[in-house]
């Protein structure tokens, strides 16, 4: 017998069928459906990759590891941690400010924290919704600082000049551990503004010292300095990089010497008044590493700018940073000189069309002292800025007492919508 279809009968098997393509082909790409449910490993890494578009389950899994991650170099004696002094100052809020954007990011993007900060009061304090991951994001939730631990590590420069530790911003570098490398009687001026001449020590991702296959937190920097020996400054150009500060960082515990924690504990118990440990990610040693130098183990070789912070000291720090800016103290003069003295950024690129949007550091013309000033379409504003991996930044007006800190599990949203327009404008994404 023969079956015989009416015209309409075959447009709707046409349809199934094709719809039962592109299922198909979602499912075969991991966009949604039942794949969507599974983590995404990357090989066993404890940090997303930048490109990654992780779903919940991938977000989930990372902030196990994180937390692995952070407990692990508390067992190996690898956190130098500074303890709350009982002193925070509580933050004012308000009713969240409506946002449908930022609901929806905080639902289902890639935020995991945003705060919006204006005049002393918090006007959107936003978590990832509760019940999204294995563990909900809360005010004791430890993250990254990644790169915008740089412009920490540049805010206790100022406090070690205010302190009498360092001279000035233009003090010559005279330190015994790295007297045989390109960093020896260069002004601090030079490192802190990336434009040491080191830009042939390193790999092109700036985590690697001289062709060495470990990460450079994993070596004291008696052995970056002995890598590093015979090198010269080949070039004054920015060239920004991650070995750079921590070198920086480990400058300031030899010019402090035995009065190192008592400057951290100015920083960050006095001054930023945490609530809650913050800690840093103390230097390593690879097996192969031999070196016998005399300093090894001391503290000049194991600082990094690599700290732990929750979301709201994240906004302590910064918004000390703006009330010392603002009211001219000696580290708000040290900023301002910062400010003054910053360097053409050779990544502002506003209008390119290659996802510039999703990193706030394509939208500054400068550079300075470990922070990005002069953004796009704020040209005669005070702005000051930090970007951290995939996105821990702060960006602060401060003119018009207005910050916003966003933590994230990844790129992929917009830091004009979310950030440079809010802080433009005054007004939250609609």
């Amino acid at each position: 017998m023969q079956i015989v279809f009416s015209k309409d009968q075959n447009n709707y098997l046409f349809m199934k069928k094709l719809l039962g393509i592109v299922v198909l082909g979602l499912l075969w790409c991991n966009i949604g459906f039942a794949d969507d449910r599974k983590a995404v490993s990357y090989g066993g890494a404890h940090e997303l990759p930048e490109d990654a578009r992780p779903n919940d389950a991938t977000i989930s899994l990372f902030e196990e590891r994180k937390n692995k991650f952070i407990k692990q170099r508390k067992r190996q004696g690898r956190l130098y941690t500074i303890n709350p002094k009982g002193n925070a100052i509580e933050f004012n809020f308000e009713k969240n400010l409506p946002s449908s954007n930022l609901e929806k990011q905080l639902s289902k993007g890639f935020l995991l924290s945003y705060l919006y900060y204006d005049n002393g009061i918090i006007k959107y304090n936003g978590t990832a919704l509760d019940g999204r991951f294995k563990k909900d994001i809360t005010n004791k939730t430890l993250f990254y600082t990644h790169s915008t631990g740089k412009s920490i590590t540049s805010y206790i420069v100022g406090h070690a000049i205010c302190n009498g530790y360092i001279s000035s911003i233009d003090e010559i570098i005279d330190w015994p551990l790295m007297k045989n490398t390109l960093y020896q009687g260069q002004p601090l001026r030079n490192l802190l503004n990336m434009s040491a001449g080191d830009k042939h020590t390193v790999n092109k991702s700036a985590n690697r010292v001289m062709g060495n296959k470990d990460h450079h937190r994993d070596m004291g920097l008696e052995t970056i300095a002995k890598l590093l020996d015979g090198t010269k400054a080949k070039s004054k150009n920015v060239f920004y990089n991650n070995v750079l500060t921590d070198i920086i960082a480990n400058y300031i515990a030899f010019k402090a010497g035995d009065k190192y924690d008592d400057l951290m504990k100015k920083v960050f118990q006095d001054k930023i008044k945490i609530k809650h440990k913050v800690s840093y990610e103390k230097k390593g040693r690879a097996k192969w590493d031999k070196n016998k130098s005399k300093y090894r183990g001391t503290p000049q070789t194991l600082a990094t700018y690599s700290y732990y912070m929750t979301r709201l000291d994240f906004l302590r720090f910064a918004e000390a940073m703006m009330n010392d800016y603002q009211n001219k103290t000696c580290v708000g003069n040290y900023l301002r000189e910062s400010q003054q003295q910053a360097k053409k950024w050779y990544k502002y690129r506003p209008s390119s069309m290659d996802n510039a949007h999703f990193w706030l550091h394509n939208y500054a013309r400068k550079y300075g002292s470990q922070f990005y000033f002069d953004f796009y379409k704020m040209k005669k504003r005070n702005i000051m800025a930090t970007e951290g991996y995939n996105g821990q930044n702060i960006l602060i007006d401060l003119d018009n007492s207005r910050i916003v800190v966003t933590n994230s599990a990844a790129t992929g949203w917009d830091v004009r919508t979310y950030m440079l327009n809010v802080i433009r404008k005054g007004k939250l994404p609609k």
